[in-house]
């Protein structure tokens, strides 16, 4: 998929539709810059992030646990380049790790992010750019051509096939290195002017920043899950070193398989007393570590049940965690 991503970036009809986007004012980072130009620096940003990122797919059975415990992150934004699981990547969910709705009433499935740096913002310190990528709508896009164009059903979908990529680069974060208060800018669209020193946003990406920031976190070495190498075809290895690629194996992040402990079931005593037996869902939380436990630093705790076993259980919040096996993507 990152393949088709970087040629998709490169066509004509990238272009076109990038220009577009920026002649409509959308996006949350527009270069300052006559569209036809923006365009062009934008796409190409982004090809050299997707060139060089390593890959990592993560299974349902994760997404699901990424999504709860984003939420408990509570704006914590204090990112360094230690917290990435790679300098640059590619991070493909199997399931929408958010969705929003169009103005036309469609829901848009946000299935991707890539990040990296970028030669757009000039800083000191540095700082990440992020892109979220979204499913393509392709029976939109067919509609669109048969319009526009005439053209049967069949020939639509050849179109569409030609002219987009599985997925649609649909919106983008700038995070500088460290904490600082994000900048949400709610006026008309127009070009925005970058600052390197605060997160440029909008108020929907922002709570996108939050789960991909978790998605990282459960990337991290931790208990709950593991991360698993599949390295591309030998044809396909060629062919993305040939173009230029990153060909290293894909990252496939799952559940980790392993007998139930003690300490996973949460039975022991938690300090204060409690009459009932309710679910805890998956949250992130700062752990003590190095000398004196003086540092911090961000893991995924696991869904567990609190209260006495013999406890009347009360649900607040149903959660489920079904383990499914895992599905290996196809490059």
């Amino acid at each position: 998929m990152r393949e088709h991503l970087t040629d998709y970036l490169q066509s004509e009809p990238a272009y076109v539709f990038t220009m577009d986007a920026l002649l409509r004012g959308r996006g949350t980072l527009r270069p300052d810059a006559a569209p036809e130009v923006g365009a062009a620096l934008l796409l190409a940003d982004e090809y050299k992030r997707l060139c060089h990122a390593q890959l990592f797919y993560v299974t349902t059975d994760i997404t699901k646990l990424v999504r709860q415990a984003a939420p408990s992150l509570r704006d914590k934004w204090d990112i360094q380049p230690q917290d990435l699981p790679a300098p640059t990547g590619f991070m493909l969910f199997a399931e929408p790790m958010t969705e929003y709705t169009r103005a036309d009433g469609k829901r848009i499935d946000i299935v991707a992010a890539s990040w990296g740096g970028t030669g757009l913002v000039t800083s000191r310190t540095g700082g990440l750019w992020v892109s979220f990528w979204s499913a393509t709508d392709f029976a939109a896009a067919m509609k669109g051509i048969r319009d526009d164009e005439g053209v049967s059903q069949r020939e639509a979908e050849i179109l569409a096939r030609l002219r987009y990529a599985e997925l649609t680069w649909d919106n983008e974060i700038y995070l500088p290195w460290g904490a600082t208060p994000p900048t949400i800018d709610k006026s008309a669209p127009r070009v925005r002017t970058i600052s390197p020193d605060t997160i440029a946003a909008a108020e929907t990406t922002l709570t996108w920043l939050q789960t991909i920031h978790a998605g990282w976190i459960f990337c991290s070495p931790n208990t709950l899950t593991e991360a698993t190498e599949e390295h591309l075809p030998r044809a396909q290895r060629h062919r993305a070193e040939r173009a230029g690629h990153a060909a290293s194996p894909v990252r496939v992040v799952s559940v980790r398989h392993r007998a139930a402990s003690k300490s996973a079931t949460r039975e022991e005593p938690s300090g204060r007393t409690v009459s009932v037996r309710f679910p805890v869902a998956p949250f992130i939380r700062r752990q003590a570590y190095g000398p004196g436990r003086q540092l911090r630093k961000l893991t995924p705790v696991a869904g567990h049940w609190r209260g006495p076993i013999d406890a009347p259980v009360r649900i607040t919040k149903k959660v489920n965690l079904v383990d499914t096996p895992v599905d290996r993507p196809r490059g």
